[in-house]
């Protein structure tokens, strides 16, 4: 599956996959990348008003805050190394 970031309904594709290791990447790429900002808040949105979505959006939660110690930002992806976003 292919990500455009630039595409609300890609966004949410994408996360409805894996809510909850997308969810944490969406909430972090929202900070560090502000260009694309506009477009994860739309997913965001399109996600709360679908309730299938919801609810997987509920469990993600739910499963984010049973691994608490987790917390912070998230871990840089293979994709995103390769990339050289470790410098960011």
């Amino acid at each position: 599956m292919l990500l455009d970031l630039n595409d609300a309904q890609s966004i949410v594709d994408w996360w409805s996959v894996f809510p909850t290791r997308h969810g944490s990447l969406l909430s972090d790429w929202a900070r560090r990348r502000p260009e694309h900002r506009a477009a994860i808040a739309e997913a965001r949105r399109i996600i709360g008003a679908d309730p299938g979505r919801r609810v997987l959006l509920e469990r993600s939660r739910d499963s984010a805050a049973d691994a608490s110690g987790l917390a912070g930002e998230a871990p840089l992806s293979h994709d995103e190394l390769a990339a050289g976003e470790l410098a960011h």
